[in-house]
């Protein structure tokens, strides 16, 4: 990071940080571009692997998992089904995980975080999204859906008590009901203009954005990275997501980008994290899917306006102007139009000038001190000298140090994620990685962060050479960051139409709102509707 000369124990732990991940960046210096593209290798086999032995019975040490066994089951089925990978020829069946799922629910709806525990929405997601990625008839025809909309309607906190979703009966209200909510009742095909309706949800979320531009998990909260996904999701599958200040938002998000690492923080100030690979990198591809609409509704408000329809003149009806989105925003810059690295050699010149003047004071001093010797002064008189002298050759030794942590800046600087990979020129007919089949291709869109730079990170610093994926550097891989890892790296494969690495890192597409596969998901849905049609027709 670039020095400040106010150091925190946020910019040490970023410093940390940074140590660990600059020799894994700098040795693709000695690569050519392509050598580079090939390197980077998504261990599909060893992760697999790793997915395969958390199916079944666990370690002690998981215990304090207890409640929240259908998120380890949702982590495992759904990274195994990104990798388009296989259920384990030994260990537990699909069909014994939807057994045991159906264990956790509960007879008046909703599921537990374990056999007999009380419903909550947070595991009832897991589930469903476990399910769902299953697909069977055995899977789908195991959910309760009429009692789940029970539990979902009793969940609903009504507007004059401040509006949204409670986490389960008697408990908090904040954006992670509110996407869960959304989230499973689009999944399973209910009727979610109803709950948004009994929830005045749409307020409440609006309430939840802060004056950053991200969203916080209640009103008046920080703006977080996982919550921000929340209640953007949330107002997407509701069909609202324009009611929120989306310019800022996008703002806020794309400052979330690290240039030198590549990741995703969650908050202002905080370091990178594998897991925001998705709950900041996933918001991208549902803000992709957004800028047109808000700009055709923006169209459609000024013609109206014109015109002369529609509601009087007031504030509230002013038209909004077309959302301004930067092709691919600057990653953190503290001078705008200086790159990273600039910034950084300009502080080690500055630094070693520093340094350079203070020696030469000292000198000054030190010859003046022999010239005073010499010319019969007085000892006061020559100690006087002589400790200014050392005063300054002790600054001087503190702005070396300086200047040699400057020269580490400069390194680690030019060996960035945005160094390595930079955002990509749109002139460019030619991107410089694999690109997707076109059958696999997503509408042209803006391109809102650096993905080159976020699947680096995910490839080169989350990985775990035995399987599973972590954190970051320095950290132990565990279900939660391989799930979320590899949510991101399809998300930013997907979002942007190409692949870092060779063709075989490419994983299925997730359907960005409720972060499942999108053919299971679409099968699901077609599965349910079918059910009520034929209920209908009875």
């Amino acid at each position: 990071m670039l020095d400040d000369g106010l150091p925190t124990e946020t910019s040490t732990s970023q410093v940390a940080l940074e140590k660990k991940v600059y020799p894994l960046y700098a040795e693709l210096e000695q690569l050519e571009t392509e050598e580079i593209n090939d390197s980077l290798l998504l261990l599909r086999n060893n992760h697999v692997k790793y997915l395969h032995s958390g199916l079944g019975e666990l370690p002690g040490g998981f215990t304090t998992l207890d409640a929240s066994r259908p998120w380890i089951c949702y982590w495992l089925l759904h990274s195994l089904a990104l990798l388009n990978a296989p259920m384990p020829d030994k260990g537990p069946t699909a069909d014994e995980v939807v057994d045991f799922l159906a264990c956790c629910q509960d007879k008046r709806g909703g599921y537990g975080g374990g056999p007999l525990q009380m419903p909550h929405l947070a595991p009832t997601y897991a589930a469903v999204c476990a399910l769902v990625t299953i697909g069977s008839e055995h899977a789908l025809s195991s959910i309760n859906r009429e009692a789940l909309l029970d539990f979902l309607q009793r969940m609903c906190i009504p507007e004059e008590n401040g509006g949204g979703f409670s986490i389960h009966e008697g408990g908090e209200g904040d954006l992670r009901a509110c996407y869960i909510a959304m989230a499973i009742a689009h999944m399973l095909s209910l009727d979610k203009d109803d709950l948004v309706k009994r929830s005045s949800m749409v307020q409440y979320v609006k309430r939840c954005q802060t004056f950053e531009g991200g969203l916080g998990g209640e009103p008046h909260n920080e703006a977080h990275g996982g919550y921000t996904f929340c209640g953007l999701a949330a107002m997407y599958l509701a069909g609202q997501a324009t009611e929120l200040d989306l310019p800022r938002l996008i703002h806020w998000a794309c400052q979330r980008q690290g240039s030198f690492e590549g990741g995703f923080n969650g908050r202002t100030n905080k370091l990178v994290d594998g897991c925001y690979s998705f709950w900041q990198g996933g918001l991208f591809n549902l803000l992709q899917q957004l800028v047109p609409q808000l700009n055709r509704s923006s169209q459609n408000v000024g013609a109206a306006s014109a015109s002369g329809a529609g509601a009087p003149s007031t504030s509230s009806s002013t038209p909004r102007a077309p959302l301004a989105v930067p092709r691919v925003p600057p990653l953190p810059l503290d001078t705008v139009g200086v790159s990273p690295v600039e910034q950084a050699q300009a502080i080690l010149a500055a630094k070693n000038n520093w340094a350079h003047n203070l020696v030469v004071e000292a000198l000054k001093l030190g010859d003046a001190t022999d010239s005073a010797l010499t010319c019969g002064a007085t000892s006061r008189q020559v100690q006087e000298t002589t400790s200014q002298a050392r005063v300054l050759l002790d600054k001087a030794a503190d702005a070396q140090r300086e200047a040699e942590q400057a020269h580490k800046n400069a390194l680690v600087a030019a060996h960035s994620a945005c160094v390595l990979f930079p955002v990509p020129d749109p002139s460019d007919p030619s991107p410089p990685m694999v690109a997707l089949p076109s059958t696999n291709r997503l509408t042209p869109n803006p391109l809102m962060y650096n993905y080159k730079a976020l699947q680096l990170w995910i490839l080169r610093c989350c990985q775990q050479p035995k399987g599973g994926l972590k954190d970051k550097p320095g950290k132990q891989a565990d279900y939660y960051h391989t799930c979320y890892c590899l949510s991101g790296l399809s998300a930013a494969q997907h979002g942007s139409n190409c692949v870092l690495g060779p063709r075989e890192n490419l994983l299925k597409r997730a359907e960005p709102a409720c972060n499942v596969v999108e053919e299971q998901l679409q099968a699901a849905r077609r599965y349910f509707d079918k059910k009520d049609s034929e209920a209908k027709a009875l």
